[in-house]
């Protein structure tokens, strides 16, 4: 048995480690994908890394699909996550309208796709499928286990970056983001949506309001990210006492 065990945790870590790199190529592989809809390249890769991932990890460890995504976390509740997210997004708001300047030429479908939906996959596979894969059937240690998929997220970002400084930091700044949502998915265990809401609601704050062009950001931007970030793990810790079931 114990061999078994073994086997299959190197066999998990390929098969995530092969889901990863299919994120990097995806984008490129849909680049012909013709549609009149807005982004839906953007939801056409999305969707064949969510696909790739869970069959990839599903053929590795023996374990359904469907009970794959029972894992990652999208089905527990998000009542509590939402308080939560409400806590910390409406003084962040707030400040915004007294002290940023209102951002222009974003739509609809720039709010649906690059501010709720494209988090929300992110979340799925990058944390949901990758990191819970590799701590709850590979046996990974938290930390190695959310540093491979942000290593992956931050290079994904990289094309924020209109030079060599501002892609490192749009790359440090987005892997950095990977960890510390990886984090929240263990603390509030194994329940994705507090990962989800602070994603989309930290996309939607920088599309709605001038805070920098990119994830690096203005001294505006990254004070207030700071300071969601902090309240963020302050408040997770006084709500969820105990995290980190591995089962």
């Amino acid at each position: 048995m114990a061999d078994w065990r073994d086997r299959r945790s190197v066999m998990v870590a390929l098969a995530v480690s092969a889901g990863l790199i299919w994120t990097t190529m995806s984008g490129d592989l849909f680049a012909g994908f013709q549609s009149p809809f807005p982004y839906s390249r953007a939801l056409a890769a999305s969707l064949s890394d969510l696909v790739a991932m869970l069959l990839l990890v599903a053929a590795a460890s023996g374990t359904p699909p469907s009970q794959l995504l029972g894992l990652t976390g999208v089905f527990a509740s998000p009542a509590k996550p939402a308080i939560w997210a409400a806590t910390l997004f409406l003084p962040a708001v707030l400040l915004c309208l007294f002290a940023a300047k209102a951002a222009g030429g974003v739509g609809t479908a720039d709010l649906l796709w690059k501010g709720i939906a494209g988090p929300a996959f992110e979340e799925i596979v990058y944390r949901g499928l990758a990191v819970g894969a590799l701590v709850r059937l590979a046996g990974w240690r938290l930390i190695p286990a959310c540093l491979l998929p942000a290593m992956f997220f931050g290079a994904a970002h990289a094309y924020q970056g209109a030079d060599l400084a501002e892609t490192a930091g749009a790359v440090a700044i987005t892997g950095i983001g990977g960890l510390f949502f990886g984090w929240l998915f263990w603390r509030w265990n194994w329940n994705l949506w507090p990962a989800i809401f602070l994603h989309a609601g930290l996309n939607l704050l920088w599309m709605l309001f001038a805070l920098g062009d990119t994830a690096v950001g203005g001294w505006l931007g990254n004070g207030m990210r700071l300071a969601v970030v902090v309240g963020a793990v302050l408040l997770t810790l006084r709500m969820v006492p105990k995290g980190g079931k591995t089962a």
